[in-house]
């Protein structure tokens, strides 16, 4: 029976690992994604969290504003959380965000997500910080599991965010969905700067430097 069980939960993982990740990171224990119900074969049942990013493209700058703070801490709860784990999104189209009634923001889809394990990278003496340049091509989000796997850490979830989603030309959003800054506010926080850095950091930056001022003005404006 224990080896029927193994079987299936390795044969579910290769076929779709999100019923597994739901579990092993709940919601409940802070994690960003939905509630988890059951599944049944292929089919997998959890909370409805809402309407999609796609939906809020075109909102009042204050509820945009509000939506990429979280997003950024989703960011930042995966990849430097208290865990031995750090959890890199590799798909985070529009589509795979929704934010539920009480405006709370989650990671909807999280069947691409590559899981690494701090812990044995440390015990096996790799402190390597990977830094993601998105070299491999011009216009979509791109990622090498040999670089997320092989670091001790990786700013592949900033990287995702800020140029995939809240910057002009973003790779899922043509105007970036932190798009319409007041002018006002951008000439007091530089917060374009700051997002325009965490999208594509100039060489004397890192998006382990920009984050914490990002979300520190991000705060400061809700």
């Amino acid at each position: 029976m224990e080896m029927y069980k193994y079987g299936v939960m390795i044969y579910s993982s290769l076929l779709n690992p999100e019923a597994i990740i739901l579990q092993a990171f709940p919601q409940a224990e802070g994690w960003p994604f939905p509630f988890y119900y059951g599944s049944c074969g292929r089919v997998i049942v959890e909370e409805y969290a809402g309407k999609t990013l796609s939906h809020y493209e075109d909102s009042s700058w204050e509820q945009r504003i509000d939506i990429s703070y979280q997003l950024l801490l989703i960011a930042q709860t995966l990849t430097e959380n208290a865990s031995n784990f750090s959890l890199y999104m590799t798909d985070v189209t529009m589509d795979n965000f929704a934010v539920r009634s009480d405006g709370t923001v989650l990671l909807i889809d999280v069947e691409s997500i590559v899981i690494v394990d701090r812990l044995a990278n440390k015990e096996g003496q790799n402190t390597k910080i990977h830094h993601s340049k998105g070299e491999f091509c011009k216009d979509c989000l791109n990622f090498s599991f040999e670089d997320l796997c092989g670091s001790y850490q990786s700013d592949h979830n900033y990287y995702a965010i800020c140029k995939g989603l809240l910057v002009p030309g973003s790779y899922f959003s043509s105007k970036g969905f932190l798009h319409s800054i007041p002018e006002n506010i951008n000439i007091q926080t530089k917060l374009s700067y700051l997002v325009q850095e965490c999208a594509s950091p100039s060489e004397t930056n890192n998006r382990f430097k920009v984050l914490p001022k990002l979300l520190q003005v991000m705060k400061s404006l809700l």
